[in-house]
C-alpha cells in the first residue's frame, strides 16, 4: 500500500512527515474549525471549515395568479 500524501505549498508530502495542528473557534453565531500542517516548523497547508449556527432568512412572494 502506498503512503498517503497531502498537497502543500511544497508539493505532495507524505503525511507522516508533517505535524498537524487543529483549532476550534466557537462564537455565538459561528463555529470555525481550522487545520494546519507544518513541515519542520513551517506552515505548508491551512484549511478551515465554517458552520453558521443561524440559518439564512428566507421569505416567499405571495400573490394571486392572473391578476
Amino acid at each position: 500500500m502506498t503512503e498517503p500524501l497531502i498537497f502543500t505549498t511544497k508539493g505532495n508530502i507524505p503525511l507522516a512527515s508533517l505535524t498537524r495542528e487543529v483549532e476550534w473557534r466557537i462564537a455565538e453565531k459561528v463555529i470555525v474549525f481550522i487545520e494546519r500542517y507544518f513541515l519542520e516548523g513551517e506552515m505548508v497547508k491551512e484549511s478551515s471549515h465554517v458552520k453558521l449556527l443561524d440559518g439564512v432568512a428566507m421569505s416567499a412572494d405571495v400573490g394571486k395568479i392572473g391578476e
